[in-house]
C-alpha cells in the first residue's frame, strides 16, 4: 500500500506516537464515501455471498420437509408413526442432537482451518446424512440419517453466519447479514412445495424424492466454496495481512487498497485481533465469560440463540399440520398446500425485515414483534377451541389459518433477519466460531426441548399449550429490553465498547462518535492529555500526514500492518487533540434537508437525505459546521507571520486611511493567559489558531469606530471623552438592604419561577440539569434562593414587576451567602457564581458581571484541568456547560468592554469538550433544542473570534492588506453560510426584515448579521479610506459589491432587532453598543456618495425602530439606568440626526 509524501513531513517520536487524529479521520473519510450498492464488484460480493446463504438454505429445507411428510399418510404408515406423540418429537428432535454433538467440532474446523472450510466439511456430512436418511429402511436408519444431517448442518451454521458478517460491506452489514436467515425460508419453500408435489405420487417415492433434494444445495455448496475468497478477519488472524487487503480492496474498496474504508477495516481487525489471541487456541472457551464484557456477550448470544427456538416459530414450521388439526382441517392435500403458502409469506416478511433492521433497529424489531407473536398466540387459542368446539365454524378455522399466518410474518418481520446476524455481531473476532457454536448449541438444546416437548403437549392438552408462548414471549420482551444492546450503525470492532461498558445497553443507545473510532484503533497518547481530554469530540484541525518518500525504504520490508500504524506520528507533547477531517470545501454543496431537496436537486444529486448510510443528526451537522471553520481558519493562518508589522498595510495616518486601533493602544501590555499545561503547550506553536483570543486592553467597537476620520466633521459624537468602562466604573454602587426578609411566595409562584427558569435562563445556557431542579422543587427554601436567576414573562408586564422586585431581594438574600459558593470548589458553587453573573447582566451591570464571569471561568478552568477523583458524570458535563457559557458571554463583553484582560478561557478552549447528553428539560423535544441552540451559539462566537483575530489582530490582522484579505473574507463567508446551513429547522431565518419563525431563530440570526458585517468590514473601511487617500490607491475586485454585503448587514442588523427574551433580559448592554457601532458605520458611508446609494432610505428607519425599543426594554430593567446604554442610546439618536439630514 504506497502512501505518497505530502508536503508536510511526519515526526517519528517513538513512545510519544499519538494517531488520534488518524481515528477520526478515517472514520469522517469513511463516511462520506459515496458508495453505490449496485456496483459491479459489488455484484461479484453478493455471487460470493450467495453460496453462504445456501447454508442457510440447508436448515430451512429440513424444517418444512419433515414438517410437511409428517402429514403424508405414505410416511406415517411405513414407520407406523402418528403426526404427534413421543415418537414423532423424537424423530423431530434427533436433528438438533445431531447439532449438539457436532459443537465440539465446529470452532475448531472455523478457527484453524477458516470460514469456507467449515462450511465444505459441513455440506459434505449433510450429504452422507441424506443418503443415509433417504434409503431408510427402518426407523433406527432414518434416526441415524437425522443424527448426521444435523451434525453437518451445525458446521454449516457456524461457518456462514460467520463468513457472511466479515464478508458484508459495513455499510450493508445488517441488511446483508440479516439476509442469511432470511434464506431459511427459501429452503422451506422449496421443500414445501416438493413435498406438496411429491404428495400426488403413489408410493415411498413420496416421502424419499423430497429427502433426496435435499443433496442439491448442500453439493452446490460444497463445490462453490472452493473458489470463494477466506474471510479478511480469519486471514489476519492467521498473519496473512497481504491476502486480507487483497480481499477487502476488491469486495470493499472498488480495487483500490489506499481506500479509506479498507484501511480503517485493516486497522480495526488489527488491533481487536491483537487484543486477544485466545481463536489460536481451540480448546479455551473461558473468552466467552472470563470478564464482564464477554459475560454479557454471552447473554444475548444465549438469549437470542435460544429465544429464536421457543417463540413459538418452531410450531409454525415443525408441527403445521398438527397446528392446523387443531383448529379443524384435516384434508391431507389442504394442509400441504397450506405448508407451502406459510413460508412463502414468512419469506417476504424476512426479506422486509433485513431490509429494515439498519433503519428501525435491532431493538425496537425485536420486542415489538415478539410482542405481537404473544397477542397472536392467545388469538389462536382461542379461534382454536371455537373451531374444536364448533366444527361447523369455518369463520373460527379461517381466523386460526389467518393468525397462523399473521403470526409467521411476523416473527419473520422481527427475528428471522437477526436470528444469526444478531448473534454474530455479539461476538469479537477471536471469539466469534466458538461464540457462534456455543450459540448453536444453546439453539439446538432448545430445539430439541420444544420439538421433543410439543408432540406430546399437543396429544395431551391441545390448544392450551399455545398459552405457554403467550406469557413466554411477553417475558421474553422484557428480557430483551433490559439486556440486548442496540448494534445499529457500529462497526463489528466498535462494538467491544458498547460491551465493555458497565451498561452496555444504555451505551449502545448513545450516539457514536469520535471517541469509539479512537478506542476501536487502540489509540494512546500522553498521560496527562488523555485525562485532560477524556471526552474529546475533536475541535482541532489536523491533516493526515502519510510516509515521507524518504522514509520508504525504512519500511518496505515491514508487514501491511505495520504500514499502516506508521502511516501517521505526531508528538504528545504538542497537545494534538481530535479532529474530524473535513475535506471537500470547494464542493461542500450537501443535502439540506428539505423535501424535496433543494440542494441535491440543483447540482444533480441523489438526495441522501435521512437514508441510514449517511444519515446526520441535527447535533452532528452543527459540529460539523464548527470542525469546519477550524480547518480552514487553521489553513488560513499558517499563511500569517507571528508578530510582524504587514509590509502592505496603508498608512495609519489620517489623512489616507484609519486605525482600528485608539492611540494608546501600543503603549498598554499584552496579558498572559492562566498557566494551564494546554495553554502553554499551545503557545509554543506561534502559528496556532486552536484558540482565538481577543487582545487584552483593547478598546471597545463603538469607541474604536469613532476615532475613524470620517468623524472628524462630527466633533459632537466625541463630545465626552470617558471610556464606556470609566462610565460604568462611576456608577453609583447597587443598593444592598442591610437585613432584608423572605417575603412570603406560594406554591404557584414557586412552581412559576422554575417553569420560567427553564424556559428562559436554562435554555439559553443548558447548566442546570433536571435532577437539581427535582431537589429544588422538593425544598420550598431552594427554590427561593433561585429566585433571582428566574426572570418572569417579559408580556407580564405587572406581574414582572412584583416578581421582579421580589427576584431582587432573594438576589440580595443570596449575596450574603455567596461567601459559600466562594470557599467551596465544585460545580455547583462554580454554578451559583455563574448564575449571579447572570444577575448582573440582568441588572445591566457590566462591570460586576464581567466579575463574577471571570471567577466563574477560573473556577472551571481548574475544575477541568484537575477533575474530581469521583467520577460524576453529570457534575462534569455540568462544568462543560458552564465554561462554554462563560465562554460566549465573556467573548461578548470583550469585543464591547475596554480594559478588561481576558480571563484565559478563550485560551484553552480547544481542550474543552462541546456540550454532551444533559437532562435539562422535562420534555425531549425543548432539551433537543436547547442543547442544539446552545451549540449554535457556542460555533457563532467561536468564528466571530477567528474572524476578530484573523483580521483585526495587532500585528497580524489582514483587514488593512488589500493582498490578503479579500482570500480570507471570501473564506470566512464560506464558513458563516456553512453555520447557517446547517442550523435545524427550528431556527431557520431568512435574510430580509421578516420576523423568523422562532425567537431563538430571529437571535440567531442576529448573531449571523453581527458576523458578516464584521466579516466585510475590511471592504468597507478600504474604501472609506480612499476617499481620504492623498494618493492613488490600488482597487480591489468586487470591492463595492462587498462593501454593499456590509452595508447591508449593518442596516437588517439593526432593523430585525426584536424583543427577543435573551436580548431584553440578559443582552441589553451588549446590544446597545452593537447597535451604535451599526448606526456609526451607517452614518460614515452615507457621506461617500459611492457607499450612499447603497443604504438608501431604509437608513431613515433604523434610529425611531431602535429607540422605541430600547425605551421599552429599559422599562423591564429594575437595575438602574445605565450610563454606557444613555450614550449608545444618546449616539443612535445623534447618528440617526446626521443620517436624515445626508437623505
Amino acid at each position: 500500500m504506497d502512501y505518497k509524501a505530502d508536503e508536510k513531513v511526519a515526526v517519528d517520536h517513538g513512545d510519544e506516537v499519538h494517531e488520534a487524529h488518524v481515528a477520526v479521520q478515517l472514520a469522517h473519510d469513511v463516511e462520506n464515501q459515496k458508495l453505490s450498492p449496485w456496483t459491479p464488484r459489488m455484484f461479484r460480493l453478493y455471487f460470493i455471498l450467495a453460496c453462504a446463504y445456501l447454508c442457510g438454505c440447508l436448515n430451512g429445507y429440513d424444517g418444512s420437509l419433515l414438517g410437511g411428510i409428517n402429514g403424508m399418510e405414505a410416511y406415517q404408515h411405513y414407520f407406523n408413526m402418528s403426526s404427534e406423540g413421543s415418537t414423532t418429537g423424537i424423530v423431530f428432535a434427533m436433528y438438533n442432537i445431531g447439532s449438539i454433538a457436532a459443537v465440539f467440532f465446529t470452532a475448531p474446523v472455523n478457527d484453524f482451518f477458516g470460514r469456507r472450510w467449515g462450511m465444505f466439511t459441513g455440506a459434505v456430512v449433510v450429504i452422507i446424512g441424506t443418503c443415509v436418511q433417504a434409503t431408510s429402511t427402518g426407523r433406527g436408519q432414518f434416526l441415524g440419517g437425522r443424527f448426521i444431517l444435523g451434525f453437518g448442518v451445525s458446521f454449516c451454521c457456524v461457518s456462514a453466519p460467520c463468513y457472511v458478517s466479515e464478508m458484508a460491506h459495513p455499510n450493508w452489514r445488517g441488511t446483508i447479514t440479516g439476509l442469511y436467515n432470511c434464506t431459511w425460508y427459501i429452503g422451506s419453500i422449496i421443500a414445501s412445495w416438493v413435498v406438496y408435489g411429491s404428495s400426488y405420487i403413489d408410493g415411498e417415492i413420496a416421502w424419499r424424492l423430497p429427502i433426496w433434494c435435499q443433496m442439491i444445495t448442500s453439493g452446490i455448496v460444497a463445490l462453490g466454496v472452493l473458489w470463494l475468497p477466506e474471510s479478511p478477519r480469519w486471514l489476519i488472524a492467521q498473519d496473512r495481512v497481504e491476502d486480507a487487503v487483497k480481499v477487502l480492496a476488491t469486495y470493499h474498496g472498488e480495487g483500490d487498497e489506499n481506500h479509506p474504508m479498507v484501511v480503517l477495516q485493516i486497522k480495526e481487525m488489527t488491533n481487536q485481533i491483537a487484543a486477544d489471541a485466545t481463536d489460536k487456541s481451540w480448546w479455551d472457551y473461558r473468552g466467552l465469560w472470563n470478564t464482564h464484557s464477554a459475560r454479557r456477550r454471552l447473554i444475548g448470544v444465549l438469549g437470542m440463540a435460544v429465544f429464536g427456538q421457543v417463540s413459538g416459530n418452531s410450531l409454525s414450521s415443525y408441527y403445521l399440520p398438527v397446528m392446523l388439526k387443531q383448529a379443524g382441517i384435516t384434508d391431507e392435500k389442504k394442509v400441504l398446500a397450506l405448508n407451502g403458502v406459510n413460508p412463502v409469506l414468512c419469506f417476504f416478511g424476512a426479506i422486509l425485515g433485513a431490509r429494515l433492521t439498519d433503519v428501525i433497529g435491532r431493538r425496537p424489531l425485536l420486542i415489538y414483534s415478539i410482542i405481537f407473536c404473544s397477542c397472536c398466540f392467545a388469538v389462536i387459542t382461542g379461534t382454536s377451541k371455537l373451531s374444536l368446539d364448533q366444527p361447523d365454524n369455518a369463520s373460527a378455522a379461517n381466523a386460526t389459518v389467518a393468525m397462523i399466518f399473521i403470526f409467521g410474518i411476523v416473527f419473520s418481520f422481527g427475528w428471522t433477519p437477526l436470528q444469526s446476524a444478531y448473534i454474530a455481531e455479539c461476538l469479537s473476532t477471536d471469539i466469534r466460531a466458538k461464540g457462534t457454536a456455543v450459540g448453536n448449541l444453546a439453539s439446538s438444546i432448545a430445539s430439541t426441548i420444544i420439538q421433543y416437548s410439543s408432540g406430546p403437549a399437543f396429544q395431551d392438552i391441545g390448544y392450551y399449550f399455545y398459552l405457554v408462548f403467550v406469557f413466554w414471549d411477553l417475558f421474553e420482551a422484557v428480557f430483551i429490553y433490559f439486556f440486548f444492546p442496540e448494534t445499529k450503525d457500529r462497526t463489528l470492532e466498535e462494538l467491544s465498547e458498547v460491551f465493555e461498558a458497565p451498561n452496555p445497553v444504555k451505551k449502545s443507545l448513545q450516539k457514536r462518535d469520535a471517541q469509539t473510532v479512537m478506542n476501536t484503533l487502540n489509540v494512546t497518547g500522553d498521560a496527562k492529555l488523555a485525562g485532560e481530554t477524556q471526552y474529546f469530540q475533536g475541535l482541532m484541525p489536523i491533516k493526515l500526514l502519510p510516509q515521507p518518500r524518504s522514509q520508504t525504504k525504512e519500511v518496505s520490508n515491514r508487514t501491511r500492518s505495520q504500514k499502516l500504524g506508521a502511516m501517521l506520528v505526531v508528538p504528545a507533547r504538542q497537545g494534538w487533540v481530535i479532529y474530524q477531517k473535513l475535506d471537500g470545501l470547494a464542493d461542500s454543496d450537501r443535502c439540506d434537508g428539505n423535501n424535496p431537496c433543494a440542494t441535491c436537486a440543483s447540482i444533480g444529486h441523489d438526495c441522501t437525505y435521512g437514508s441510514e448510510a449517511n444519515s446526520r443528526s441535527k447535533n452532528d451537522l452543527i459540529l460539523e459546521s464548527v470542525l469546519r471553520v477550524e480547518k480552514t481558519l487553521h489553513e488560513l493562518r499558517s499563511a500569517i507571520p507571528n508578530g510582524v508589522q504587514l509590509a502592505n498595510s496603508p498608512q495609519t495616518n489620517r489623512t489616507n486611511s484609519f486605525s482600528g486601533s485608539s492611540p494608546d493602544l501600543n503603549l498598554r501590555r499584552q496579558s498572559h493567559a492562566i498557566q494551564t499545561p494546554t495553554s502553554q503547550d499551545q503557545r509554543e506553536n506561534v502559528n496556532n489558531l486552536e484558540n482565538a483570543v481577543l487582545d487584552s486592553m483593547h478598546t471597545s467597537t463603538t469607541e474604536s469606530i469613532l476615532q475613524w476620520p470620517h468623524f472628524d466633521v462630527f466633533p459632537l459624537l466625541r463630545h465626552d471623552g470617558d471610556s464606556i468602562f470609566y462610565l460604568e466604573q462611576a456608577r453609583p454602587p447597587l443598593a444592598v438592604a442591610s437585613n432584608p426578609m423572605y417575603p412570603y411566595v406560594d406554591a404557584e409562584d414557586i412552581i412559576s419561577m422554575l417553569e420560567a427558569f427553564e424556559r428562559n435562563i436554562n435554555f439559553w445556557y443548558p447548566s442546570m440539569s433536571q435532577v437539581q431542579l427535582g431537589n429544588i422543587r422538593c425544598a420550598s427554601q431552594a427554590a427561593e434562593d433561585l429566585r433571582f436567576t428566574a426572570e418572569p414573562d417579559a408580556a407580564e408586564k405587572d406581574r414582572r414587576l412584583r416578581k421582579r422586585k421580589l427576584g431582587d431581594i432573594y438576589f440580595q438574600l443570596a449575596l450574603k451567602k455567596l461567601h459559600v459558593a466562594h470557599l467551596q470548589v465544585d460545580s455547583q458553587s462554580t454554578q451559583c457564581l455563574f448564575f449571579t453573573a447572570l444577575y448582573f447582566a440582568s441588572l445591566v451591570r457590566p462591570l460586576q458581571a464581567w466579575e463574577y464571569l471571570s471567577a466563574t471561568a477560573t473556577r472551571c478552568m481548574l475544575l477541568l484541568s484537575y477533575p474530581p477523583n469521583t467520577h460524576d458524570e453529570e457534575a462534569e458535563e455540568r462544568i462543560r456547560r458552564i465554561f462554554w457559557s462563560c465562554y460566549i458571554l465573556e467573548s461578548d463583553y470583550m469585543a464591547e468592554l475596554s480594559a478588561c484582560p481576558p480571563s484565559g478561557i478563550a485560551r484553552v478552549e480547544s481542550s474543552i469538550p462541546l456540550p454532551s447528553t444533559y437532562h435539562t428539560h422535562p420534555s425531549e423535544i425543548v432539551e433537543e433544542e436547547s442543547s442544539l441552540y446552545f451549540l449554535a451559539c457556542i460555533s457563532m462566537r467561536r468564528l466571530l473570534n477567528r474572524v476578530h483575530q484573523l483580521l483585526y489582530a495587532k500585528d497580524t490582522g489582514a483587514a488593512f492588506d488589500h493582498t490578503r484579505f479579500p482570500r480570507i473574507v471570501a473564506e470566512l463567508q464560506r464558513q458563516l453560510d456553512d453555520w447557517r446551513e446547517v442550523l435545524p429547522a427550528s431556527f431557520s431565518f431568512s435574510i430580509d426584515t421578516e420576523e423568523a419563525a422562532t425567537a431563538a431563530g430571529g437571535f440567531l440570526r442576529q448573531r449571523y448579521l453581527t458576523c458578516k458585517g464584521v466579516i466585510y468590514r475590511p471592504y468597507l473601511m478600504w474604501m472609506l479610506s480612499t476617499s481620504y487617500a492623498e494618493t492613488r490607491v490600488p482597487s480591489i475586485p468586487d470591492a463595492m459589491q462587498n462593501c454593499k454585503l456590509c452595508l447591508d448587514a449593518c442596516l437588517l442588523h439593526a432593523l430585525d432587532l426584536r424583543g427577543f427574551p435573551q436580548t431584553v433580559l440578559i443582552d441589553t448592554w451588549i446590544c446597545s453598543l452593537s447597535m451604535s457601532g451599526a448606526m456609526l458605520i451607517i452614518l460614515a458611508a452615507s457621506h461617500v456618495p459611492a457607499l450612499k446609494e447603497f443604504i438608501g432610505s431604509r437608513a431613515t428607519l433604523v434610529g425611531s425602530h431602535l429607540e422605541k425599543l430600547f425605551r421599552n426594554w429599559r422599562d423591564v430593567s429594575f437595575g438602574g439606568d445605565s450610563p454606557s446604554v444613555d450614550r449608545s442610546m444618546w449616539l443612535i439618536q445623534q447618528a440617526d440626526s446626521y443620517i436624515r439630514d445626508c437623505y
